[in-house]
């Protein structure tokens, strides 16, 4: 059964992409996982990283997801989004990101009368991929608007990224009560937890944040965290890479907290 997954903050820079980035690449070339990513920030990041780490630098979609957005509106829904898809890898797609999806938001609100019925646009655009995927992964834009509770409607998780730095926690903390007040609309979304992301090494500042924030979050907070480590720069540029020295150590920090978000999911259902 496929398991659909948001990451997101209400704030910038706090690692969304590079979990979104790290999460679908393990999963497909570590898990044996068949995923696919969809790029909801305009600015494609998580799109262009990944394009990069396989060499697709050059593949472009046949359609832009807005533009294919709004053939299946016109239609009822009867044309789905496969045309944006591109493949980078055998185990993964990705649904191409591009600019204008900013435009969302208002053209649902436009072109969709019922308010309720504007928050599972992506949920009805995803059926047809359900169950040809082991994982769907929404890649959000840091905001509150119709992209982001849309992505939430169509999840079956949502993951909280965080930083340490007093403005994150409180965005993460309103992520949080945001996520329980849309329930009612998606009664089966689960919390899948808390990732911090350190950009510096431990030390007793960094400490302090991560008990702080289990205070707060108790078991919610990932047992294992993400670390900027001196690789995510040169995956920003390069895409991520596995023959560099310091690429299996900084591998390995993924693939924990991959592992550790399956046992969460098998242990939320029952499968423990």
């Amino acid at each position: 059964m496929t398991k659909v997954i948001s990451v997101g903050n209400f704030k910038g820079g706090v690692g969304k992409t590079v979990i979104s980035l790290m999460f679908s690449y393990v999963l497909a070339t570590k898990k044996n996982r068949k995923v696919l990513v969809i790029d909801l920030d305009p600015q494609a990041d998580v799109t262009m990283k990944l394009k990069r780490t396989f060499g697709k630098e050059d593949v472009m979609p046949e359609e832009e997801l807005m533009e294919a957005i709004d053939k299946s509106v016109e239609s009822d829904f009867q044309r789905d989004i496969s045309r944006t898809i591109v493949s980078v890898h055998e185990n993964l797609d990705v649904v191409h990101g591009s600019w204008d999806f900013e435009n969302f938001p208002t053209y649902i609100v436009e072109n969709i009368e019922d308010s309720s019925a504007r928050f599972y646009v992506l949920y009805t655009l995803i059926q047809p991929f359900m169950g040809e995927y082991d994982f769907i992964i929404f890649d959000t834009p840091p905001s509150t608007h119709l992209i982001t509770t849309n992505a939430i409607c169509a999840s079956d998780y949502a993951l909280i990224t965080t930083e340490t730095e007093e403005s994150s926690t409180e965005s993460t903390k309103k992520l949080y009560n945001y996520i329980g007040s849309i329930i009612e609309y998606n009664e089966n979304l689960k919390l899948l937890g808390v990732l911090p992301f350190l950009k510096d090494k431990y030390n007793d500042l960094m400490i302090e944040f991560i008990d702080n924030l289990r205070k707060d979050f108790e078991t919610d907070v990932f047992d294992h965290i993400s670390v900027y480590t001196r690789k995510i720069p040169t995956w920003n540029s390069t895409g991520v890479t596995e023959h560099k020295p310091y690429d299996k150590r900084a591998l390995k920090i993924f693939e924990d907290i991959v592992d550790e978000a399956i046992l969460r999911i098998d242990q939320k259902e029952g499968n423990e």
